[in-house]
């Protein structure tokens, strides 16, 4: 009874091993797509720049150049938060992937528990076949010498 409470407990663990390691995947994609997010908004804003300077070179309105700086002041703070957000799905990887670990460890150290358990078992069963082979050995001695 008290190994199939183990084993439950060991199955709840490789449970939530999967669980852990689908999570730590979400966020390692999550993390991925904010990156390139973060590299677009930069190309963006780069190819943006690029355009204003070869419109600059042609001559531009002080109107013009006015909306094209307050533009790229937008993608500037837009580029900001992009990487704060960034610092948190970094983070958010960070303790994903421990979580997973640990939860790894956990579920070893039940197999091993578990491994230990029936080995206990099998040298129990082990020890009484020899105690039944020892006493069966000894009913044969003394059959025989009582026949003798």
């Amino acid at each position: 009874m008290a190994r199939d409470a183990l084993q439950l407990v060991y199955e709840q663990r490789e449970k939530q091993v999967e669980q852990a390691l689908r999570a730590y995947q979400q966020a390692q994609q999550l993390l991925f797509e904010q990156r390139s997010q973060l590299q677009n908004l930069d190309q963006y804003r780069r190819q943006y720049i690029a355009q204003l300077t070869e419109k600059g070179s042609q001559g531009l309105s002080i109107s013009q150049l006015g909306k094209y700086q307050q533009f790229i002041v937008q993608i500037d703070q837009g580029l900001t938060k992009q990487q704060q957000g960034l610092v948190k799905f970094e983070y958010d990887v960070h303790a994903q992937k421990k979580r997973w670990l640990e939860s790894q460890v956990s579920c070893k150290a039940m197999a091993m528990l578990l491994k230990k358990k029936a080995l206990q078992k099998v040298k129990i069963a082990d020890r009484k076949e020899q105690q039944l082979l020892d006493e069966f050995s000894t009913f044969q001695f003394f059959q025989k010498k009582t026949t003798s």
